[in-house]
């Protein structure tokens, strides 16, 4: 299995433009992440980047690489959105009140559309004069 660290750091290199950058970004020795991203290299059986100059440019298979690392990245941070608007992963609270004199079939139709959100909620309705 890849490991998430490992692509983590080549992520970061790709994304800054270079070891340098990307130490300087994740607070670690560009010794750190030059031997993460051989680690990366050795168990994909690929090379990522080559060197042109002083600059890293991404391989045909570091380009693939990184696009799978964008959407694993992205998806990372939307379950941290989630689960922080979520507490426990229960669904979102949503409450309610709603005045006795207003017809209950008029209070349904208001309130509907957020029984079909896309998130889960629980909804709450307290009737009260």
């Amino acid at each position: 299995m890849v490991n998430y660290k490992h692509l983590h750091y080549f992520w970061a290199v790709a994304k800054e433009g270079g070891v340098a950058r990307a130490s300087e970004r994740l607070h670690l020795t560009p010794q750190t992440i030059s031997g993460q991203l051989s680690l990366l290299e050795d168990y994909l059986g690929t090379a990522l980047f080559t060197r042109v100059g002083r600059n890293l440019e991404l391989t045909e298979t570091g380009r693939l690489v990184l696009s799978y690392a964008d959407e694993i990245f992205s998806l990372g941070g939307e379950l941290e959105n989630v689960i922080h608007r979520l507490p426990d992963g229960r669904p979102q609270l949503f409450r309610v009140g709603v005045v006795d004199v207003l017809p209950k079939s008029i209070a349904h139709r208001i309130l509907k559309p957020a029984l079909h959100m896309q998130e889960p909620v629980r909804m709450i309705c307290r009737e009260a004069s």
